[in-house]
């Protein structure tokens, strides 16, 4: 997956795209790669990644991370009431440890996607 180069991925052959939540409003037509994820932190970039076709979507950030200490995480609840009619598969961010997938697929995730954490 390339992140957020539609044309970088067409032409190295990836896998596909994983578009950053700025380029969801801005693109007309979904990506002619075979995977398309979109990175959200909201419902409305939910609904665009769904309206778009996307084949999966990163919400973050659930918790606090380090990565982005002054951003308010959105917390479980909040995630999952997010998430209830989304379409797609949708996968928690920030924050992430391996022993939290349990406690994310109890909320509605599809599963997590981890940084910094998968190198431990």
């Amino acid at each position: 997956m390339i992140n957020g180069d539609v044309d970088l991925a067409r032409i190295s052959y990836a896998d596909g795209v994983q578009l950053k939540a700025g380029q969801l409003a801005d693109m007309i037509r979904r990506p002619d790669v075979a995977l398309v994820g979109a990175s959200c932190h909201n419902a409305h970039e939910l609904a665009l990644a769904a309206q778009l076709g996307c084949d999966y979507a990163l919400l973050s950030p659930v918790l606090p991370t380090r990565s982005h200490p002054d951003t308010s995480a959105l917390g479980w609840e909040v995630f999952a009431r997010l998430i209830q009619d989304t379409p797609m598969p949708v996968y928690a961010l920030g924050g992430m440890q391996a022993d939290l997938l349990e406690t994310a697929r109890a909320h509605g995730a599809h599963g997590i996607a981890m940084l910094g954490s998968a190198w431990q």
